[in-house]
């Protein structure tokens, strides 16, 4: 199996974020440039379906059990950045000279990449969790079902979920510095051309006005997807939780999140639910 990382400029990059926050379509942009090779979804890091699992305190200290019978740790690292270089690679082409990877679930595999991978740079997609909540109640009751076992079986699990990884992700960012880049959904919805460019100059990857007209006719949302409730892609809106949300959906995703909403600059104040719900009632009256 050949290893073809020789061939790129720098170490991966990562997108990754809660899900339904965007990260699908931030890779398909990547993956629209001609000199990126675009790896979806492969949960390669992660402890529960990846390499991540290696490194868990099962097998180390060294000789205590499981792999460290065999391997000191940095002996472990250095076999598995091979093993994963060449799997990787498989996805790169003669003219790729970068390679991305989606997967949401990499936010809590962060410090393992950077470990394998020192140059690694990572792009959070932050969405306003409210849309997000609503999109993963409409995915559980179409094409994924299997989330009503999990974060998607109740607006409390939905919200704890965006929570916990907007968190996650922002505590992270702290620590990676110049190497983390947070991607706000909305503005890449409402001005893309510029968050385009934002993108590829954090990663490093060159681009011309060509490029990017050719990625936003592939891309942009209002061009390609047509939506439904029913779909993957439910159209990208913007605030669809406004007409979505319930007075019981805006006060129990409130109390799961907490400030998370006034910290990333969504809301003013934690009580934005009851103004909702009373400009909701204003508007019934006036109907």
């Amino acid at each position: 199996m050949e290893n073809r990382f020789s061939q790129l400029k720098s170490d991966p990059i990562f997108i990754l974020g809660a899900a339904r926050s965007g990260t699908t379509w931030a890779y398909d942009i990547f993956a629209a440039h001609p000199n990126v090779a675009g790896v979806f979804e492969s949960w390669l890091f992660t402890q529960d379906n990846g390499v991540g699992s290696w490194f868990t305190h099962a097998h180390w200290p060294p000789k205590a059990s499981g792999l460290g019978r065999f391997l000191e740790r940095d002996q472990m690292v250095e076999l598995t950045r091979e093993v994963v270089q060449r799997i990787m690679s498989q996805a790169v082409e003669p003219d790729h000279h970068f390679i991305v990877e989606k997967s949401p679930s990499h936010l809590y595999a962060i410090q393992l990449i950077q470990e394998l991978f020192p140059g690694a740079r990572f792009i959070h997609m932050l969405r306003d969790g409210r849309d997000v909540c609503v999109s993963v109640r409409a995915a559980t009751k179409s094409w994924m079902p299997d989330w009503k076992k999990t974060f998607g079986s109740s607006m409390t699990a939905s919200a704890k979920s965006w929570h916990d990884a907007v968190r996650r992700a922002r505590n992270e960012g702290r620590k990676l510095g110049d190497r983390y880049l947070e991607m706000r959904y909305e503005k890449l919805r409402t001005n893309p051309i510029p968050n385009y460019r934002k993108m590829f100059d954090f990663c490093g990857i060159p681009y011309d006005n060509a490029i990017l007209k050719s990625i936003f006719n592939k891309t942009d949302f209002d061009l390609n997807f047509k939506g439904g409730e029913d779909n993957f892609r439910r159209g990208g809106r913007i605030g669809d939780w406004q007409t979505h949300f319930s007075l019981m959906d805006a006060y129990h995703f409130q109390k799961a999140t907490g400030r998370v909403l006034i910290n990333t600059g969504y809301v003013k104040d934690e009580r934005w639910w009851l103004d909702f719900w009373k400009q909701r009632l204003l508007r019934r009256q006036k109907g």
